[in-house]
């Protein structure tokens, strides 16, 4: 369908192209501009006001050269009017579509709010409860759309709307299909943007259908949880590829404090296999809905509402009318009631009394050092303080190298991770590969990780931080680097079911390398497939 009410001037608009639009042009003479909120690859969208029906809405008008392209538009027409039949308080409506001279556009409700994708890129990842509450808001649209008959095959954060009345709204079903007509992975403007949350299926070119939508919603479920993204690469193919021979790290692995039973039906929405997934979003919905989250700590409303100010200092909401993303960071708020604000007498002496504490503390122990270090005694206590450091497990000692020990196998195991041990971040991980049982699938005996030292020195202990439960290893200890396991000789120590992070007690052997020999992989991550991962490292002497 199209608006055909002429400008009500002595002389019909001459029509503007595409990309060279201004405020207060119209298109087909009844929606008029009122301000550019953002352009992607494939549009740019604007505020507008339907001046026929005088209501505020959203026109998306596609780029010069794809509006140029008569079987783009065909397609971009076809799915617009097909997603213009789907009706539900999730789903971002389409009114109209619009075609003047150079112009193609469809036009959209307004929602005013943000999108996922802002909310994420502001704090990084959302509680348990807020990502559950988003997700089944979006099964619903899906569902809906489905049972019209309709795939989105581009659900992603920045084609969520968190709407400032409190909906989770999906916008530009159908776009994606028009965009796909013989692109390849890696073409400006077509799905290069979208290839962290494309199904396995989309990138083989197999047919697709409802369960292609449950994976995506798997993906941004994951990055909700997370932070990031269960796949990515150095290009839009690598990222798409990376799901037909890998598998993601378990969500447990990743972040501490995801309930089980969250993280089991994550990694079933994101399973290679559609048969082996979710039948329906409504499944997925379904389960979501029985996931216990009573036991967990509850959230900040500010932190859920997107914004980290205070709640009194929250600005005006502006429209998002898509996926595209605006330069405004507006507010969402949360569909629960807010939570009364603590008035400043209150919020001041919560911290006043502790930060006065803290002074007259730190006022206490800096006389008492003053005066036990003018003593002998206190003198030979702070030269051990220095000599081993802020803890009191002795010196630090540098890692200068790390890699993987794989003798019984293919001889590496994720080595592109190798420097997550040693970045100083335990949320980033190296992990071991994927086998189908926690003894590595009966297959070896084990794998390793190696440490090379900056000095050969004796050795006291050895501390692994890991997110993985009931795992097991044994740790060695050589001059330097072997390259088999008999090259280690004994083990220094050894621990089996360790839940998470472990201290290994090197006895005060004298060496320059280490070797973490993991002999089972725990349940960290129940699978299969299943992998154990360390998050950082640390050597003392």
């Amino acid at each position: 369908m199209r608006g055909d009410v002429l400008d009500p001037l002595p002389t019909p608009p001459t029509p503007t192209p595409a990309g060279a639009m201004a405020p207060g042009a119209r298109i087909v003479g009844r929606y008029r501009l009122v301000a550019r909120l953002a352009q992607g690859g494939m549009a740019e969208v604007w505020e507008a006001v339907d001046e026929v029906l005088t209501r505020p809405v959203a026109v998306k008008i596609l780029l010069p050269h794809l509006a140029a392209d008569k079987a783009f538009v065909a397609r971009f027409r076809r799915e617009a009017v097909s997603a213009a039949r789907l009706s539900d308080p999730h789903i971002v409506s389409v009114y109209d579509t619009c075609s003047e001279g150079d112009v193609e556009a469809i036009v959209m409700e307004l929602v005013r709010g943000t999108t996922l994708r802002d909310l994420l890129d502001d704090q990084g990842h959302l509680h348990p409860r807020r990502a559950v509450e988003i997700a089944v808001q979006v099964a619903d649209a899906l569902e809906h759309a489905h049972g019209n008959g309709l795939v989105h095959r581009d659900v992603k954060p920045g084609n969520i709307l968190l709407s400032d009345d409190g909906r989770v709204l999906v916008a530009d079903f159908g776009i994606a299909k028009a965009a796909e007509g013989g692109a390849d992975l890696t073409e400006a403007g077509q799905v290069v943007g979208t290839a962290k949350y494309l199904s396995p299926e989309q990138v083989e070119g197999t047919p697709l259908d409802a369960r292609s939508d449950v994976y995506a919603l798997g993906v941004v479920l994951y990055e909700m949880l997370c932070g990031r993204a269960p796949f990515t690469g150095d290009n839009a193919t690598t990222t798409a590829v990376a799901r037909l021979n890998s598998q993601p790290l378990r969500l447990r692995q990743v972040k501490a404090g995801i309930p089980r039973a969250l993280e089991e039906i994550v990694m079933r929405a994101m399973a290679r296999r559609p048969g082996d997934r979710y039948a329906s979003a409504a499944a997925l919905r379904a389960a979501l809905e029985q996931v216990d989250l009573g036991k967990l700590e509850p959230t900040d409303d500010r932190t859920v509402a997107g914004s980290r100010a205070d709640a009194t200092s929250w600005s005006s909401p502006a429209p998002w009318p898509s996926s595209e993303r605006a330069t405004a960071q507006p507010d969402v708020r949360s569909t629960a009631p807010p939570r009364p604000q603590p008035r400043f007498a209150q919020t001041e002496r919560r911290w006043l009394v502790p930060a006065a504490l803290i002074v007259v503390v730190a006022a206490t122990l800096g006389v008492v050092g003053v005066l036990v270090g003018r003593t002998d005694m206190g003198q030979d206590l702070f030269d051990v303080v220095e000599e081993r450091g802020p803890g009191a497990g002795g010196k630090v000692v540098g890692v200068t190298a790390t890699e993987s020990f794989d003798p019984f196998g293919s001889g590496g195991e994720h080595d592109d991770e190798l420097a997550n041990v040693v970045d100083g971040d335990p949320a980033t991980v190296w992990t071991t590969e994927e086998y189908r049982s926690r003894d590595l699938g009966g297959l070896k005996p084990g794998v390793g990780l190696v440490l090379t030292l900056a000095q050969v020195a004796e050795l006291g202990e050895l501390e692994v931080d890991s997110p993985t439960q009931g795992w097991a290893a044994s740790v060695y200890v050589a001059e330097r680097p072997a390259v088999d396991l008999s090259g280690w000789g004994d083990p220094v120590a050894t621990r089996e079911g360790i839940d998470g992070d472990a201290t290994f007690d090197l006895a005060g052997r004298s060496g320059g390398a280490v070797l973490v020999w993991i002999t089972d992989l725990g349940d960290g991550s129940v699978g299969p497939p299943i992998s154990t991962a360390i998050g950082g490292v640390e050597v003392r002497t």
